[in-house]
């Protein structure tokens, strides 16, 4: 996994750990919020700011009762939001992330604007 190449650290819940280490990844299992008693869980990870981004793809097209909607991946990426964690819910967004991190030393330290970076190129849409 590019994170984890990166320097990342992976935190996953079990099961994603699971398959995660199995490939190489190296991944801290947290436990689930709705296991908030068991240690460590990622309802308190969150709370403490131990993580800086959730990725979280939910399941498309789902067939379930209303008892059956607050998933334990919707309670993750809401409990993300509520404490100003930016969470990704896509893997091409992922995949996009990825690519600008690796290219994060490459365009130097200066801070343009959006239009600045438009007025450098050879075409121009605005």
């Amino acid at each position: 996994m590019a994170f984890a190449e990166m320097g990342f650290k992976i935190y996953a819940t079990a099961h994603t750990a699971a398959v995660l280490n199995a490939n190489g990844v190296n991944a801290t299992v947290l436990y689930k919020i709705k296991e908030a008693e068991a240690n460590p869980n990622i309802l308190d990870y969150l709370q403490e700011r131990k993580i800086d981004l959730v990725i979280n793809v939910p399941i498309a097209n789902r067939q379930n009762s209303f008892s059956d909607i607050l998933t334990d991946g919707y309670v993750i990426r809401r409990q993300a939001v509520e404490f100003n964690v930016p969470v990704i819910t896509n893997l091409q967004l992922a995949a996009a992330l990825v690519d600008v991190l690796k290219q994060k030393g490459q365009n130097g330290t200066t801070i343009r604007s959006l239009n600045e970076y438009m007025d450098d190129l050879p075409w121009k849409r605005w």
